[in-house]
């Protein structure tokens, strides 16, 4: 009886955890096959290149990684500016023309 195959469990390795951000994350992964030109490694050698052949059309959709609360503070500050852009447009901003003093005294006299 000839040899029984076995599978690897690649998914399951440590070596697979470990290198789980840089296979699938926000990282550029170079992938190096190693072959060989002896006739007895036939099989194995065209089963590499095919695997290689398949990694390399694998793409990743890189994120920035940024916290939410980074991303809350940037997020409020680009909504501020636009605000704050839109209110200098329209001639909105100051209270009408008069001063910070002016407006403030307006206020309390309306209480």
């Amino acid at each position: 009886m000839g040899k029984k195959k076995t599978l690897v469990p690649y998914r399951d390795s440590v070596l697979t955890k470990l290198l789980q951000s840089a296979l699938g994350g926000n990282s550029r992964t170079i992938m190096i096959a190693a072959l060989s030109p002896a006739d007895i490694n036939y099989d194995e050698t065209l089963s590499t290149l095919r695997y290689a052949d398949r990694a390399k059309k694998i793409q990743n959709k890189a994120v920035i990684n940024e916290s939410p609360t980074d991303r809350m503070i940037r997020e409020l500050k680009e909504e501020n500016a636009k605000l704050m852009a839109l209110i200098k447009k329209s001639g909105l901003g100051g209270g009408h023309g008069m001063s910070k003093e002016a407006t403030e005294e307006q206020s309390r006299q309306g209480e």
